[in-house]
């Protein structure tokens, strides 16, 4: 058998090829496993990723170069290569596990309890398996209101033959909820909660009588979001609030006239209610999330659109921040309310978030419907903070304060032309403090 000269050359030149292949292959595997067991995460990832990038791509360069990711907080990246240690190895434990490590740190909830359900129920994955335990969460605090004082600031001095206005004064509010997994692919959010509300009742008549009445209003709510998970992204979550008002008239009368003012002595009781649900889909650093709820506030009835992305820069929650928009409208309303928060992480177990909301709040809903804004008087702007301390991956506790801008008003009778509203600003200020508390 004879060979042409330029068959040769090319025979020739292909094994050098392949020998210094050989040879940049053994090279990175030498460098990457030695950066390994030394340690040094940050050359690790830049080396292994290069190797990855110029071919040299296999289970263990993933398994190492995702390892050094994961110990340098960078989620998204490590399980982009966990993801690829799967190809190579299908059931491989070790990559499984990391892999759901990963989508937990990262804040992918739904692809972790997905991927769950490979994985050996026994096996112990550094969370206790609490996915499959429920949570537990109480909260509870006051709420100040300078509202007397500006009354008194800002009423209506000029003469007049009727005024009357409800003001607060102070509030507590507790609550106690459960989320509760069913499945990989379900679980239910349930809670239940009392707000007291103290407040002080004004009314003027003109020759006749001044009347001024402590009363309260108390109010027993209820919450439930079942969510279900119909991918590894999309995730639908409907959810219902119902809240019970029950409220008292502090005035009574034997005169005739006064009680025509005053309207029917003793307790009146309605329900409010938000109905509706979210359906988000979720990314590596994002989460964007759409709902529309159908809300109810004594006898109005609104309708509430909202938008909202969830945004992890880095892939973890070391930095995040949430921007809302949402879009009430009713049969005499109509408006946009802003929101946005940022958080992060300040120190080894302690996170802070600060958010603001711009619009009037009155008649909408929060979150899902886990927060029912009521209330007669417009709330114009809100801004607070939270500070989060992890003791374990068990147990978390949080102290949240919170300012919301609000609108009192005042009906007013002047003696020489028709009645109307008049509006003064005030404030309302609460201190509130949580647990939360996975079961295991």
């Amino acid at each position: 058998m004879s060979y042409k000269p330029g068959s040769v050359v090319f025979l020739i030149c292909l094994s050098f090829l392949l020998c210094g292949n050989t040879l940049a292959a053994a090279d990175y595997e030498k460098i990457t496993l030695r950066l390994y067991y030394e340690q040094k995460w940050d050359s690790l990832l830049m080396v292994g990723e290069e190797a990855i990038g110029k071919g040299y791509d296999y289970y263990y360069m993933r398994m190492r170069v995702g390892e050094a990711a994961m110990y340098r907080q960078r989620y998204v990246r490590a399980a982009r290569h966990f993801e690829k240690a799967l190809e190579f190895n299908r059931d491989d434990f070790a990559a499984l596990s990391l892999l759901y490590k990963s989508y937990r740190y990262s804040g992918r909830y739904t692809e972790a309890g997905w991927l769950l359900k490979k994985l050996p129920r026994g096996e112990d994955l550094g969370f206790g398996r609490s996915e499959y335990r429920p949570a537990v969460y109480l909260e509870t605090g006051p709420s100040f209101s300078n509202h007397v004082d500006q009354f008194e600031k800002y009423r209506q001095k000029d003469p007049g033959s009727y005024s009357e206005a409800y003001l607060n004064k102070n509030s507590q509010y507790y609550l106690a909820g459960s989320v509760i997994p069913l499945t990989h692919r379900m679980n239910v959010n349930v809670a239940a909660g009392l707000l007291n509300f103290n407040k002080n009742r004004r009314m003027d008549i003109a020759f006749v009588d001044s009347l001024s009445g402590d009363y309260s209003v108390l109010q027993y709510e209820a919450y439930l979001c079942p969510s279900f998970s119909i991918s590894k992204k999309i995730t639908i979550s409907p959810a219902w609030r119902w809240v019970n008002v029950n409220l008292e008239n502090p005035f009574t009368s034997t005169d005739s006239l006064i009680r025509r003012f005053i309207g029917p002595a003793g307790n009146t009781s309605y329900n409010d209610y938000a109905a509706g649900g979210e359906i988000s889909y979720t990314a590596p650093r994002w989460t964007f999330t759409a709902g529309v709820w159908k809300i109810r506030v004594d006898k109005s009835e609104l309708i509430q659109y909202s938008g909202e992305l969830f945004y992890k820069p880095f892939g973890n929650l070391n930095l995040y921040s949430q921007t809302a928009v949402h879009y009430k409208t009713g049969t005499d309303t109509a408006n946009y309310i802003f929101y946005q928060m940022v958080g992060g992480k300040l120190f080894s177990n302690l996170w802070g978030e600060a958010y603001v909301s711009v619009g009037n709040l009155a008649g909408s809903a929060e979150h899902n419907a886990q927060v029912h804004y009521n209330s007669f008087d417009n709330i114009n702007t809100r801004a607070g903070s939270r500070l989060i301390f992890s003791f374990s991956r068990y147990l978390s506790v949080f102290v949240r304060y919170q300012v919301l801008f609000r609108e009192g008003t005042e009906l007013f009778f002047p003696f020489d032309r028709p009645g109307e509203i008049f509006y003064y600003q005030y404030i309302n200020q609460s201190i509130t403090g949580g647990i939360k508390w996975n079961l295991h």
